[in-house]
């Protein structure tokens, strides 16, 4: 019954994203491949989680989006996402998922070994903490363009216009925050919901989840605001922060100033490495705090 659901969400989502022009058709195809390994998952958090993302996500993304159009002229491409933004921004958790089933499919809590029942532990809250860093990033993105104040570079902090990779301001960071703790929300309602008898007896870890998406959330946000001031670089077009742009249309340009950063990663790459970074932080911080044993749960 889990794959028919799984097919059923998958088609529901990639149609509903490709009639609002949320998706490419490559995109859908790989959000396709994210949906089937996700919802076929039988830790509905793997699932609760994705749609918390995907949800809020897009209606941030779509938010008032004439004024966003305004303030950057990418803005009409760049929210209809292809396979390499879907991809960077589920296909790691995907692969959680996937390794996830690989161990425990239909297997309870109670007849898992202390050191399976860690590993259980690990790869959710990597999962939680990878999905917490890439709405953080996509809310701060499409809210923090709203701000009336001009963003501040994080590694300067001096205004820059808005649209700059590695352009910070307080709406954003309170967006992340906000995002973060909306994906761990997600998962905190439906691991409790499916394992409350297992948390009752001790045998899985108390995890607060809408704190590790908090935490996680904004420390990604951060990261991929870093690396967007360092490794990517910002050029000002006329009165408009751009990115991306090839070298080619560079020179076609008569007035281009280099904002900040160098050209070494694209935006997708920034986004890929700042969530990758963001799960191997939490789940080291996991591991040398401990926080993993399942007799945590029992202190």
């Amino acid at each position: 019954m889990r794959i028919y659901f799984a097919l059923l969400l998958t088609c529901v989502l990639c149609g509903g994203s490709l009639k609002r022009r949320s998706l490419s058709g490559s995109g859908a195809a790989a959000a396709a491949f994210v949906g089937l390994a996700t919802a076929s998952n039988d830790n509905v958090l793997f699932t609760a989680v994705l749609l918390s993302f995907f949800l809020t996500s897009t209606f941030w993304t779509k938010y008032q989006g004439r004024v966003k159009a305004k303030i950057d002229p990418e803005f009409v491409a760049a929210s209809r996402r292809d396979w390499k933004q879907v991809l960077c921004n589920g296909g790691l958790g995907a692969l959680i998922s996937l390794i996830y089933q690989w161990h425990f499919d239909g297997r309870r809590p109670e007849d898992m070994s202390t050191a399976e029942r860690r590993l259980m532990t690990v790869l959710v809250w990597g999962y939680v903490a990878f999905y917490a860093c890439c709405a953080a990033d996509t809310w701060a993105s499409e809210i923090g363009s709203l701000s009336s104040n001009w963003p501040v570079l994080i590694t300067t902090l001096r205004p820059v216009p808005p649209g700059t990779n590695g352009g910070v301001s307080k709406l954003g960071m309170m967006s992340s925050f906000a995002g973060g703790a909306a994906v761990g929300l997600a998962a905190d309602v439906a691991q409790w919901a499916q394992y409350l008898p297992a948390f009752r007896a001790g045998v899985l870890p108390r995890v607060p989840y809408i704190m590790v998406g908090s935490v996680f959330g904004v420390l990604g946000s951060a990261l991929d605001s870093l690396l967007g001031a360092t490794v990517q670089a910002s050029y000002l077009v006329g009165k408009c922060a751009v990115s991306d742009l090839p070298a080619a249309k560079r020179r076609q340009l008569a007035e281009v100033k280099v904002i900040c950063g160098r050209d070494l990663l694209s935006n997708n790459m920034v986004n890929a490495v700042a969530s990758t970074c963001t799960v191997a932080i939490a789940v080291g911080l996991l591991s040398l705090a401990g926080a993993a044993s399942p007799e945590s749960g029992r202190r």
